[in-house]
């Protein structure tokens, strides 16, 4: 086999295997057998562990002595050292778009796709708002024009796929959100970097606090009931 066709075969596996932890096919713990997955995708043993290696660099996978791979848990630790990291890429990303935001279509990009996330928070569908909030990431990253924040901000929300989000979302931080977003495209079109830097930190910052609560809140155990009290 050729290495491109290695490299073909790596990268399918690696696609696959993330794809099956952001969907909840691959649970938190839940360990990575190489067999198995040979069985699942088809693929020889010397491409999944390449793929189980670079996924490890990703902070998807982790590798315990006696124990081998397995999906990575993430903590409520985790999603705070990784947020604060969002803040500083994704707010560095923000500022260069605003100074980029006429060169090309991001201009048009970015209003369709606000346009697009107006009448999902006005009809509260928190998954597809999800998805349309990535692609506003996305795009905002892109706009950037610097390769290495886009990669860097790409890298760092693969993690957070596997808390599920879409039931961690409360409606009032989807309308929340949305505002957050209005305030950043407002920076963005109007050709502010100072302000949009500082409205996506912002709402990076608010998310993550957000995020961090819902998972405290599920972590922590029922309270016992109260006993009723004759005064």
């Amino acid at each position: 086999m050729s290495d491109t066709a290695g490299n073909t075969v790596v990268d399918y596996t690696i696609d696959a295997l993330r794809e099956a932890i952001r969907g909840g096919r691959l649970v938190p713990g839940q360990r990575l057998v190489v067999a198995d997955i040979t069985r699942m995708l088809g693929v020889s043993p010397g491409p999944i562990r390449e793929a189980i290696r670079r996924l490890t660099g990703e902070g998807l996978v982790e590798i315990t002595p006696h124990r081998g791979a397995s999906v990575r848990s993430i903590s409520v630790d985790d999603v705070r050292e990784i947020f604060e990291l969002r803040q500083a890429v994704e707010g560095l990303a923000a500022r260069l778009a605003a100074e980029r935001i006429d060169q090309g279509d991001w201009r048009a990009r970015l209003t369709s796709l606000m346009a697009e996330m107006k009448i999902l928070a006005k009809t509260e569908n928190v998954p597809a708002f999800l998805e349309n909030n990535q692609a506003y990431h996305d795009l905002i990253s892109r706009t950037a024009g610097n390769e290495r924040v886009s990669a860097l901000a790409a890298q760092l929300i693969l993690p957070l796929y596997q808390l599920r989000l879409p039931h961690r979302m409360d409606i009032r931080d989807l309308h929340q959100s949305y505002a957050d977003h209005r305030t950043i495209s407002a920076a963005i079109l109007g050709g502010d970097p100072d302000g949009a830097e500082k409205a996506m930190r912002e709402h990076i910052g608010r998310s993550g606090a957000a995020l961090m609560t819902a998972m405290r809140a599920v972590a922590a155990p029922t309270p016992p009931r109260a006993r009723a009290t004759v005064t």
